[in-house]
């Protein structure tokens, strides 16, 4: 066999590795939902009782239990679902951001969207305040947060029109943002009575809980049409990382595809926190752990990131809802282990995969 058929055969086992890494990470996600769905807070919903009101409805035929139908279809399938998309979304963005901005430290937060999004609903939580004028409570929730978490986006694409900002400096301005949206939003709940603060603390630390199958159908349909635009120019973004000079000489408009991404990642994570707050470090992690299996080239580290970031964030998920019968947000557990995580592997060398 000559050296170059055995360096075209080497080349294609590597990415067939690669793939299969993704459909096995997958799986395991999907399998993580399912069992999720048996997780519940009620005592006396026992496995065989969540798999026959699971028949019931895939079958079409009716539920006796009305209260264990409400738990189990109403509450646990719509969760997993929203767990599956919104990991793989924060998953994707946090993976494509890092790629764009050449910095190991972005993530999908990196533009001020989640401290946008958290002013909007603390706004609401505390001072009533609709900024569409909506009757409905989780709706004019959702709004207030979608609609400044925009503002932070806006702000830092005009801030990158200027010629000389380079996307060090992009991050820099992101972080300046969220920091004055952030005392905004302190500020607004020092002088809110404390049921409201409450409420407003578990928004913001980021919870599955408040999934429907109403809801849940905007963040699929976000998170499934972004990241396959984003995959589409996935080969764009992995030029991207020798630097704009450098993209620009092999035909890559460097600028407009890094703007272009931005606003996608933006209005996806803002669909996201909309409904589920801020649920931390899992753009970070799980782009770090994929590169470890498949390397930078995002062409495959997108839907391996994809696929890690539903599988760890319904882990988290599963681990909330068994630590704490009251359900405890999942993005404490996110943040509990993704900083250790995060910070074992830039120990132990993920930066040598980077680029």
């Amino acid at each position: 066999m000559s050296p170059e058929m055995f360096d075209e055969n080497v080349y294609y086992r590597s990415n067939s590795r690669k793939v299969s890494l993704t459909i096995v990470f997958l799986v395991l996600a999907v399998l993580t939902a399912f069992f999720s769905i048996f997780l519940s807070k009620i005592g006396d919903l026992s496995f065989e009782a969540t798999w026959e009101i699971l028949k019931a409805h895939l079958s079409g035929t009716s539920v006796d239990n009305e209260i264990h139908d409400l738990v189990v279809w109403e509450y646990n399938v719509p969760r997993a679902i929203m767990g599956l998309f919104v990991g793989a979304g924060l998953a994707v963005g946090g993976a494509v951001m890092q790629a764009l901005m050449r910095n190991p430290l972005a993530d999908p937060y990196t533009t001020g969207v989640a401290s946008g999004a958290s002013l909007g609903a603390v706004m609401f939580f505390t001072m009533g305040i609709s900024l569409l004028s909506l009757d409905n409570y989780t709706l004019a929730t959702t709004t207030n947060a979608l609609i400044l978490s925009m503002i932070p986006t806006m702000a830092i694409v005009l801030i990158s029109q200027h010629k000389h900002i380079t996307p060090t400096t992009m991050i820099l301005a992101g972080i300046a943002i969220m920091y004055v949206f952030r005392a905004a939003t302190s500020l607004m709940m020092f002088v809110a009575d404390p049921e409201s603060v409450e409420e407003a603390y578990i928004w913001s630390v980021g919870t599955l809980g408040s999934a429907s199958w109403d809801n849940i159908w905007f963040v699929a349909g976000s998170v499934t049409v972004i990241s396959v635009l984003l995959l589409l120019v996935s080969n764009q973004v992995t030029i991207m990382t020798a630097g704009d000079r450098s993209a620009s000489t092999m035909g890559v408009w460097a600028k407009p595809l890094r703007i272009i991404c931005l606003l996608l990642i933006a209005i996806m994570t803002a669909i996201m926190v909309s409904f589920t707050g801020t649920i931390g470090f899992m753009g970070l992690v799980a782009p770090h752990i994929a590169r470890v299996f498949v390397g930078s080239n995002m062409r495959y580290l997108i839907p391996c990131s994809a696929a890690l970031g539903s599988l760890i964030l319904i882990g988290a998920d599963c681990l909330a809802k068994t630590i704490s019968m009251t359900g405890m947000p999942v993005g404490v557990i996110t943040s509990i282990i993704g900083g250790p995580i995060f910070i074992i592997l830039l120990i132990k060398g993920a930066k040598k995969v980077w680029f």
